[in-house]
C-alpha cells in the first residue's frame, strides 16, 4: 500500500505541463508597421525602478513614440528623476473614491497619449535594447490586444521565495497550456501590456476596471465580451523585472495583496491541474521524510527519491522559464512551497477577516 504514495507523486507530476507546456514567445510577423507606441508608466515612489527603466528606453533600438510616467502622488524623487530622463511627467489628480490608484495613473495617461497604440509597463520592469522593435511587429493586428509576462531577474536569497507565485501567475494567464491557442481565454498581464488607442477607448480603458485591485484580469473579460483577441507571451530576452529589491515584507505584502484575487480568476481546468501539480509534490516531499525517518524499504526509499527529483527538475524548468531562479532553489523546492502556503492561507484569513493590506501608503483590500 505505501507503495501507491510515490507513484501516485509521480503520475502527478506531467499536470504542469497541460497547463504550462507550451511557452510562448514574442514572434516576429513580416514587416514591422511603423505606428507609434506611447508608454505610459503609472509609479508611485518608484524612485529606485523609475530610473532603471527609463535608461533601458532611453538605450532602445528602436524609441518609444513619447515615454509618459503619471506619478501618482510620489513623496521621494520619482518625478523629478523622470523629468532628468527626459519622460513626460504627468502629476496625476486626485484619487477619486470609487478609483485604485493603478487605473487612475493608467487612464490619466492613456488620454494625455498620442501614440496609435499604448504600451503600459510598470516601473519596476526593463526593457530589452530590442524590445519596442519586437513589439513594432504586433502592431500589424489591429483588433488584438497584447501582453508579456516579464522575466523575473532574482538577486537575493529571499527572492528565491517568489518562485510558486511567479509560476502560478503565469499559468494563471492560461496561454501556455498544450491545448490552448494564444487567444482563446487569454488573461492579461498587468506589468506589461500593448493595446491600440482605439480599442482601449471603445472598451472605455481602465475606468472599465477603476475599482479592481487587479485591473489586468477584469480588463481581459471586458475585451472578450468586446471580442477583441489576447494574446500572452513569456518575456524572456525582451522585457525583464526585479519585483522586490526593498526586502522581504515588500515581497510578503505585494503578493499577499493581489494573489489571493487572481486566483479567484483561474479558469477552473487551471485550477484543477495546478492542484494536482501541487498535490505530487507535496506527496513526494512528505513521503521522502518519512520514508527516511522510518527506515522504508530500498524499493520504497528508492522510489521516494525518484519522485521528489522529477519534481525537482520539473521546477528548476519552470522556475527558469519565468525567471533567473537558480538551481539550489528547484533542489529545495519544498521551501518556497511552504512559503507559498502560509502567505496564501494567511491571506485568505485576513481577506475572511476583512482586514487590509497597506501598499505604498494606501490601504488595500
Amino acid at each position: 500500500m505505501l507503495l501507491l504514495i510515490p507513484i501516485i507523486s509521480i503520475l502527478c507530476a506531467p499536470a504542469i505541463w497541460v497547463i504550462f507546456g507550451r511557452p510562448r514567445y514574442v514572434p516576429i510577423l513580416g514587416n514591422a508597421a511603423s505606428r507609434p507606441i506611447s508608454v505610459i508608466i503609472p509609479a508611485r515612489d518608484e524612485e529606485e525602478n523609475i530610473h532603471t527603466l527609463l535608461t533601458s528606453l532611453n538605450e532602445l533600438s528602436i524609441k518609444a513614440h513619447e515615454v509618459i510616467v503619471v506619478n501618482d502622488g510620489s513623496t521621494d524623487r520619482t518625478a523629478e528623476i523622470a523629468r532628468e530622463l527626459g519622460a513626460i511627467v504627468l502629476e496625476s489628480k486626485p484619487l477619486p473614491t470609487d478609483w485604485k490608484g493603478k487605473p487612475w495613473a493608467c487612464q490619466q495617461g492613456a488620454e494625455h497619449a498620442t501614440g496609435e497604440w499604448l504600451l503600459f509597463l510598470d516601473a519596476d520592469t526593463r526593457l530589452e535594447p530590442d524590445a519596442i522593435a519586437q513589439l513594432r511587429h504586433l502592431t500589424n493586428q489591429e483588433n488584438h490586444v497584447f501582453s508579456i509576462c516579464p522575466w523575473h531577474t532574482v538577486k537575493r536569497p529571499y527572492e528565491q521565495l517568489s518562485a510558486f507565485f511567479n509560476v502560478l501567475m503565469v499559468v494563471g494567464m492560461n496561454a501556455f497550456g498544450m491545448n490552448q491557442k494564444s487567444s482563446d481565454d487569454t488573461r492579461l498581464v498587468g506589468q506589461c501590456m500593448l493595446i491600440p488607442k482605439s480599442v482601449y477607448q471603445d472598451c472605455d480603458g481602465h475606468a472599465a476596471v477603476k475599482s479592481e485591485i487587479l485591473e489586468n484580469f477584469h480588463l481581459s473579460k471586458v475585451l472578450r465580451s468586446m471580442g477583441v483577441k489576447r494574446s500572452c507571451y513569456l518575456g524572456k530576452h525582451s522585457i525583464t523585472m526585479r519585483m522586490f529589491p526593498g526586502g522581504f515584507t515588500e515581497l510578503w505584502r505585494s503578493w499577499k495583496k493581489g494573489f489571493i484575487s487572481g486566483a479567484a480568476e483561474v479558469p477552473p481546468a487551471t485550477m484543477f491541474w495546478t492542484s494536482v501539480w501541487i498535490t505530487g509534490m507535496m506527496t513526494a516531499t512528505v513521503a521522502l521524510c518519512h520514508f527516511i525517518v522510518t527506515g522504508a524499504s530500498p524499493l520504497l526509499l528508492s522510489l521516494s527519491i525518484a519522485a521528489y527529483l522529477i519534481h525537482a527538475l520539473q521546477c528548476l524548468i519552470v522556475f527558469k522559464r519565468v525567471g533567473s531562479y537558480s538551481w539550489l532553489g528547484a533542489l529545495l523546492f519544498p521551501v518556497a512551497l511552504i512559503f507559498y502556503h502560509i502567505l496564501f492561507f494567511t491571506a485568505i484569513i485576513d481577506q475572511k477577516r476583512g482586514k487590509q493590506t497597506q501598499w505604498k501608503g494606501r490601504e488595500v483590500s
